[in-house]
């Protein structure tokens, strides 16, 4: 119930967005007004194949297309730091498709990110195929400080449900131990919620998952856009797993079994770090390349999501911007408030600094259950509970599973 009302408020949202285009001078506009402190997270469309669980925007490698691609991304870049130049830009996120699937390529564009907004914690999003002692060293040379590998599974069977060809569950393994303790950060992304996951399975596939050497482990349950959704209830499969709570108890039991705390209700770390989920530390982001989402002083904008026409628009006007809106305050504080919540913390004072009267119409609504849940540290609250994580856990995949349909709409339309 929770997941379903998340996406479909969600799902509004972005039915009202996907009607909004876009003002070029509008556009330039808004970014003027950002200042404080942001995030940059670019976007790689492109893999060599392409996996049926995946909701983002992605499209089979083309390097000519790449090359023009890397030229747009570096333009946009430049109208990025220039237009937006209050923005102080700290932690950059790279994310696909495939960023890997060119490390040369990659490595070029994080030097143009850094040149333009100085130095930045960088991570990187790999598949197992693309990580070798070469491609380490030249993402390690270029300043990337997490590596997140893309196993989604350590059973092959798991992998063809999925859909995924590229790599083996051997190969996965192989590619985390090797970067195991080469990066400050390496994670591995993992997929839940299968047909074929039980308790017990995914019990063992966790365990195999934290035994890898590597510091952090993010258990990512499937979430399926609308027309996937569809798919499934016609074939009488879901779109979710008759024993969500058990499973997802499963992975919380053994990754505390193993000394691993909870980050975020999916990522479970040994120690303190850059996460897979940038919007927890930060609310605000500049964002490039196509299908990339920015947002900041109730401003949202999503770039063109096919990238032939993603880099037509930054050839003509410096950005890829499809779509653009204001949103209302309580739309930004229940955002805010919902980042916060995933990040397991909820600091009262800061959100009534925040938003003011509306700040303390949320806290009292929200403040009771991180008291309920949660442990005081400070100002703020830790939440700690397994019943608030399984609970924050429906409530972002049913976000997440809402923006899977603005993707969803822009693929198909080719906006």
């Amino acid at each position: 119930m929770i997941t379903h009302a998340a996406a479909l408020v969600v799902e509004r949202f972005v039915g009202r967005l996907s009607r909004s285009p876009a003002d070029p001078r509008r556009h330039a506009a808004a970014l003027r007004r950002f200042e404080g402190r942001f995030g940059l997270y670019i976007h790689i469309p492109f893999c060599r194949s392409l996996c049926r669980f995946c909701s983002f925007v992605r499209y089979p490698y083309d390097p000519a297309l790449y090359r023009r691609y890397k030229a747009a991304l570096a333009k946009e870049l430049q109208f990025l730091a220039e237009a937006a130049e209050g923005a102080k830009v700290d932690v950059l996120y790279v994310g696909g498709g495939t960023p890997t699937v060119d490390v040369y390529a990659l490595a070029e564009i994080l030097d143009v990110a850094k040149s333009h907004f100085g130095r930045l914690d960088i991570s990187v999003e790999a598949n197992p195929a693309d990580v070798t002692d070469e491609s380490i060293s030249v993402l390690k040379e270029a300043g990337v400080e997490r590596l997140s590998i893309g196993l989604q599974s350590l059973y092959d069977a798991k992998l063809a449900e999925l859909g995924r060809r590229s790599h083996t569950a051997a190969q996965g393994a192989q590619a985390a131990r090797l970067a195991a303790g080469r990066f400050p950060t390496v994670n591995i992304d993992m997929i839940w919620g299968t047909r074929l996951d039980t308790p017990a399975t995914l019990r063992r596939e966790a365990a195999l998952a934290l035994s890898l050497g590597v510091g952090q482990v993010t258990f990512y349950p499937l979430m399926p856009g609308p027309g996937l959704r569809k798919t499934l209830r016609q074939r009488g499969e879901g779109p979710w797993h008759p024993q969500e709570e058990a499973l997802y108890g499963a992975i919380l039991e053994t990754a505390s079994e193993r000394g691993y705390a909870p980050a975020t209700p999916w990522c479970f770390s040994r120690t303190a770090g850059l996460i897979d989920e940038y919007v927890v530390d930060h609310d605000v982001y500049l964002a490039a390349g196509a299908s990339a989402i920015g947002r900041s002083n109730w401003y949202i904008y999503v770039n063109s999501f096919d990238p032939t026409k993603y880099v037509d628009y930054v050839e003509r006007r410096g950005h890829g911007a499809a779509r653009a809106m204001y949103i209302a305050p309580w739309e930004d504080a229940l955002y805010y408030a919902s980042t916060a919540l995933f990040g397991l913390r909820w600091c009262p004072r800061e959100v009534e600094r925040r938003y003011g009267p509306l700040g303390q119409l949320i806290n009292a609504s929200v403040a009771p259950y991180a008291r309920l849940h949660g442990q005081r540290r400070g100002p703020c609250y830790r939440i700690t509970s397994p019943k608030a994580l399984y609970q924050i856990h429906q409530m972002q995949r049913g976000i997440y599973m809402g923006l899977n349909a603005l993707r969803e709409w822009g693929m198909k339309t080719r906006t």
